[in-house]
């Protein structure tokens, strides 16, 4: 069984790295994602209904758009990566909902 330690910097050693965004940004984060080398590893839902910090996503007809979800284990140096590539497109992107959420993470 593999065992994490405490990380710098507030990141653990290895980290499930939950990020949910509109659909019509996922070509910006895989753009992203290849320029920096990450995010390879992933798991990812399509069709994401939710309603957050924007305007909800319900694929509905009052509210049409969907979110996506990727899901991604890695270690602590991809994460500060992945979360700095977060910051950047909620920069670029001020009126779209840019969740991510950090959790450890163990292999069992």
């Amino acid at each position: 069984m593999e065992t994490n330690g405490g990380g710098t910097n507030g990141f653990p050693q290895r980290v499930r790295l939950e990020l949910i965004f509109s659909q019509a940004l996922e070509e910006d984060f895989q753009q992203a994602f290849r320029e920096e080398a990450v995010g390879r590893k992933f798991t990812k839902f399509e069709s994401v209904m939710g309603a957050g910090c924007s305007d909800p996503k319900l694929g509905d007809a009052v509210w049409p758009q969907l979110n996506m979800m990727y899901v991604i284990y890695c270690d602590k140096a991809e994460a500060k990566k992945i979360y700095a590539i977060v910051r950047k497109l909620r920069k670029k992107f001020l009126t779209e909902g840019i969740a991510c959420f950090m959790s450890r993470a163990s292999e069992m």
